[in-house]
């Protein structure tokens, strides 16, 4: 289902800054919960950003006053009806469609730079653990509520960001956590008051966009083939990638 012509873009694209491409969800008055047309609109500009040459470095972020508080409601609930084809999933798999944007933000050859404007919920909460840096606004919350809702909720991101124990806490309790805590838990790398986000924000990206090219595609990859391999395997491919970042560089330490 495609947005009506008289409807807001669902996904901002700027690209200001040389290097940086900035998409902001945009659905502020749905606080960016994630319908087909938002999630299938985000999955294009991912895509047209992995193939673009010029690029260093993607910031994500949301209008209004959230980053993203989950699936929409009333979408996922048709999905649950079995009612796929304007719901936030792949009509042909059914397969949730954040956790494409996910595989997306994992798998792009630049540094992710989430810039957590409010609240991330539920599958927002899957995109801001798919991103390789994270800044939020002091009164940003983060949370699980699936379990009471009887769902299954994020077992993967959540865990390998925060660590098992923390992920299942959060699971179980459905705990809202304020800023300050999400860093004290790594799940968030800074805090900064809503005035100093933007600041924060471009001269994050400046710097990650000024690092040499190619050398984080690879730890990226690396990252993702190492997590759940023997260590002997995981330094062996290490080993490789060191090499092969050495040729990119022409031969500079």
């Amino acid at each position: 289902m495609e947005a009506a012509p008289h409807d807001p873009q669902p996904v901002l694209v700027s690209t200001r800054d040389a290097g940086v491409l900035t998409l902001t969800l945009n659905r502020p008055d749905q606080r960016n919960a994630l319908d087909h047309v938002l999630a299938r609109r985000l999955l294009d500009a991912l895509s047209g950003a992995a193939a673009d040459p010029t690029l260093r470095v993607l910031v994500l972020t949301g209008s209004g006053t959230a980053f993203c508080a989950g699936d929409d409601l009333a979408a996922t609930a048709r999905w649950r009806a079995g009612e796929y084809a304007d719901t936030p999933a792949d009509p042909r798999t059914h397969e949730h469609l954040y956790l494409a944007v996910c595989r997306n933000l994992l798998t792009l050859p630049v540094p992710v730079v989430i810039a957590a404007n409010g609240p991330a919920i539920g599958a927002g909460l899957s995109l801001l653990c798919a991103a390789d840096h994270r800044i939020a606004v002091r009164d940003a919350v983060f949370g699980t509520p699936a379990l009471r809702h009887g769902h299954l909720g994020d077992a993967t991101l959540l865990t390998r960001t925060v660590g098992p124990a923390q992920a299942t806490r959060l699971y179980l309790t459905g705990a809202t956590l304020e800023a300050e805590e999400a860093a004290r838990i790594g799940l968030v790398d800074r805090v900064v008051t809503a005035e100093e986000l933007p600041t924060a924000v471009a001269t994050t990206a400046a710097d990650l966009a000024a690092l040499p090219p190619g050398a984080f595609a690879l730890f990226k990859r690396l990252r993702e083939q190492v997590l759940h391999a023997p260590t002997d395997v995981a330094l062996l491919l290490q080993d490789r990638g060191h090499h092969e970042s050495h040729r990119l560089n022409g031969g500079r330490t």
